[in-house]
């Protein structure tokens, strides 16, 4: 009885025990572990095995009870790596890395060795395990994970349909020929056992990637192919373009189609084209043998973006018609490999690239090129320039332009280096031909042999003139001119026997290939003048030329010269002896003339080719009337007569030279100056002669004189003592305050000793010599200080014979009673007519 007393009050106890112990809720219970081993190796991950929560049942001082199995949980991993566990784990959470708390893709099967957590999702316990491993795997292999990865295989027990290579729509694995370049393998790229195994790991790392995918490298700029896939490069390793396939480049004409992007074509971040524009990597079900987006039956895949291209069919470009035998680099046919594999091939050269001297050039002279299949039609020597950048200028202020069209508004495409579009390239074959088409204003095409191209076909971009209207269109206000020949001389041919309906408006005058070398000049060249440029004119103004009613004769403006020689500067072209622009150059008929251009300043659009030409027009590069602007761009010093008394358009408009022209229509210089075909060869005289002692005298006074325009102005006696010559040196150095001229009676030309003529007091085309200006459009009464005087010093010429008495008798020298002093008595020198 004792006994079972006893027993009861111990039971009762530990009844009581219990009572007083705090509460825990079912729901609080937790599930016993296997093996739970609060040590610290096992609680680090394990946090609710520790004795508190689990024995004890309870939360302590510091933190509170714990129920929840974090084990497999992310943030228990990241705890350590995060950092600062030094090896490749400090990358685990960098970055991209594999999906965790999704569940995998539906049509995935994962193995039952790879558990999910309770919701089905792919956590880090998915694949790694903190405990141990199977004892064939060493650490350094496994990383604590579930199965062996030798080769990747643990990737391929998931992604199955990523494995097996091209025969099952992927990337090749396994054993290459190919060597694994080293930049991968230090940019984090595994390889397989062997030598160049390419595994998953190869390309792709599970933790830590910056790039897409989980790539080493991204392949939105095609770098990770190219790593491998170096010979695909359209860049070599100098830097050179390789005739492949463009890539990383933003398509400009071509469109790729959403029916490809649908198909898996992928883009560069702005829409470049890479090597997945084409290619797709893996789950290739379309063109597995090339991993291809869309199979490519006879160019058809070319064809599929570049549908602007398939006007080449119907044309002699396309080899079944023109070569059907012929065989690009791989030895295929056309028949073979489609219509574009003569000329292309996405990775490699379908021709051996030609000669040019640009990367466009080069493709189009591997067939019209000696000794291959376009050899029929070899582009001439002297053809239009390519390789240049026509908005190039070398000297701005040089009034000759080539090109007249802002860089913005040109429409014809430039190429760069690389042969791509660029509106700062250069001027290519493609920049005139579109390979592709014959017409530029049809879609049909010409397959037959005999026909041959002309100015509106022959895969020009533009029927001519049009095509060249699109770079040079300040040339085109020669239409209805006087040198639009389908107007003055319609029947007219050039020298390759077109007329100007054969040859357009500019093939009249200039062949873009065969032309001749100089402006590739398409007339018989029938002069040797010393500058080639000058023979283009005369080609047509000769005696038996179609311009014979136009031929430049003696006693005309000086060609040939050097302006720099004449110690004069201009803006307009000089030109070397080949008819290049040269700032040393010599002046021609296109120095002062725009053969393209009938008036300098309108542009002249209705019919104009009956009009006779004067200073105001005649094809001149700059107005010469009322303004002189022409002959003032090189003679600035004689342009100063401008609206003073000796300008005609001022104080005689009426006044006519010999050839019968008023001032308007000669100009302020053709009223004294004939610049073609003039009578006098003398400073190209346009006025009569009068009486004098010399010829320069003679000059003056056709107009001072009494049925001359300057009858008001006639001097009572104008000439010095013929019988004393006078020697001028020290005195006859232009630009100096003391110059004072003598000329040649005969001449006219300068001379050392001679007799004092009017230009030796006088400069004609200055009013005031201490100012270098204008008139002001008035007549005006001139006193001894203007009058055309030259400078005035104390050193003049009279001084070495007159002494003091000089300045007096220079003031006074057309008054035949002041021009001596009254005491000495009146003094007329004899006077020789």
């Amino acid at each position: 009885m004792k006994i079972a007393n006893c027993i009861l009050s111990i039971f009762s106890l530990i009844i009581i025990s219990l009572l007083l112990q705090p509460g825990v809720s079912h729901a609080e219970q937790v599930q016993a572990p296997r093996n739970p081993d609060s040590a610290k190796e096992c609680a680090i991950c394990h946090y609710n095995w520790i004795d508190t929560f689990y024995i004890d049942g309870r939360g302590s001082d510091l933190v509170e009870y714990q129920t929840e199995r974090v084990a497999a949980k992310p943030e228990i991993c990241f705890s350590c790596h995060d950092g600062s566990v030094v090896d490749s784990r400090a990358r685990v959470y960098n970055d991209l890395r594999h999906k965790i708390n999704k569940p995998p893709p539906a049509h995935m099967n994962i193995p039952k060795i790879f558990p999910l957590d309770k919701d089905g999702n792919m956590q880090c316990s998915t694949c790694h395990t903190a405990h141990g491993v199977a004892s064939e795997m060493g650490i350094e292999k496994t990383i604590f994970i579930r199965a062996s990865n030798k080769d990747s295989g643990m990737c391929r027990m998931c992604h199955v349909d990523k494995d097996g290579g091209p025969k099952f729509g992927n990337h090749p694995v396994g054993p290459s020929e190919m060597k694994i370049p080293q930049q991968l393998v230090d940019n984090g790229a595994v390889v397989g056992e062997g030598k160049n195994n390419i595994i998953c790991e190869t390309c792709h790392t599970v933790h830590g990637s910056p790039n897409e995918s989980f790539l080493i490298e991204s392949a939105r700029n095609s770098r990770l192919c190219l790593e491998c896939h170096a010979d695909k490069n359209i860049f070599t390793p100098e830097g050179k373009r390789n005739h492949f396939h463009v890539i990383n480049a933003i398509p400009g004409k071509v469109k790729i189609p959403s029916d490809l992007i649908k198909k898996g074509a992928e883009l560069g971040p702005n829409g470049e084209i890479i090597c997945q524009t084409c290619h797709k990597i893996h789950n290739n079900n379309i063109e597995s043998n090339l991993l291809l987006i869309k199979k490519d039956e006879k160019s058809s895949l070319c064809l599929t973006c570049h549908t602007d291209k398939q006007y080449l069919a119907g044309t002699k470009h396309n080899l079944t018609h023109s070569a059907p035998e012929e065989k690009n680099l791989e030895g295929k046919t056309v028949k073979e490999a489609g219509i574009c594999s003569p000329c292309h091939l996405p990775h490699k050269e379908a021709r051996k690239a030609g000669d040019g001297s640009d990367f466009t050039t080069q493709l189009c002279l591997s067939c019209h090129s000696k000794g291959n299949i376009g050899e029929k039609v070899i582009p001439a020597d002297y053809k239009h320039p390519v390789d240049v950048n026509p908005f190039e200028i070398d000297d701005p202020d040089v009034l000759l332009t080539t090109i007249g069209v802002k860089k913005e508004d040109l429409q014809l495409p430039l190429f760069n280096k690389y042969g791509a579009m660029d509106i700062n390239g250069t001027v290519t074959c493609a920049t005139c031909h579109d390979p592709h088409r014959w017409r530029a204003d049809s879609t049909e095409g010409e397959t037959r042999q005999d026909v041959k191209g002309d100015y509106t076909t022959s895969f020009l971009r533009r029927p001519s003139p049009v095509l060249c209207n699109e770079c040079h269109n300040t040339k085109f206000s020669i239409a209805n001119s006087k040198h639009d020949i389908q107007k003055v001389a319609p029947e007219e041919k050039n020298y390759l026997d077109q007329t100007i309906t054969e040859s357009g408006l500019c093939g009249v005058c200039h062949i873009i290939h065969g032309g001749q070398e100089s402006y590739l000049w398409a007339r018989k060249i029938t002069t040797k003048s010393g500058l080639s440029v000058m023979d283009l004119c005369i080609s047509c103004h000769n005696d038996k030329g179609m311009a014979n009613k136009k031929v430049i004769k003696e006693h005309s403006h000086p060609v040939n010269i050097s302006p720099s020689e004449k110690h004069l500067s201009t803006t307009l072209p000089l030109f070397d002896k080949n008819g290049k622009v040269s700032k040393e150059g010599f002046m021609a008929c296109q120095t002062c003339h725009d053969p393209h251009r009938w008036d300098p300043i309108n542009i002249i659009k209705e019919e104009h080719f009956k009009v006779e030409g004067n200073s105001q027009n005649s094809f001149l590069r700059l107005e010469n009337s009322p303004s002189p602007k022409l002959c003032e761009n090189c003679h600035r010093d004689q342009a100063f007569v401008e609206k003073t008394d000796h300008d005609l358009l001022i104080t005689a408009p009426a006044e006519k030279n010999i050839i019968g022209q008023a001032p308007a229509e000669s100009g302020t210089c053709g009223v004294c100056h004939l610049v073609h075909n003039g009578k006098n060869k003398i400073k190209l005289w346009s006025q009569g002669f009068a009486d004098g002692s010399s010829i320069m005298d003679m000059m003056c006074n056709s107009c001072h004189s009494e049925h001359g325009a300057g009858k008001s102005k006639i001097p009572q006696i104008d000439t010095h003592p013929d019988n004393m010559l006078i020697t001028n040196a020290g005195r006859n150095v232009k630009g100096t305050p003391n110059y004072f001229p003598i000329f040649d009676k005969g001449t006219g030309s300068s001379t050392s000793v001679g007799n004092i003529s009017c230009p030796s007091c006088h400069a004609v085309h200055q009013w005031d010599p201490r100012f270098n200006v204008k008139g002001k459009g008035t007549n005006i009464e001139g006193t001894s200080n203007n009058s055309f005087l030259r400078h005035q010093t104390y050193d003049l010429l009279c001084v070495d014979c007159h002494g003091l008495d000089a300045l007096f008798r220079f003031k006074y020298y057309h008054d035949p009673e002041e021009r001596v002093e009254k005491t000495k008595g009146l003094f007329i020198p004899e006077i020789t007519w």
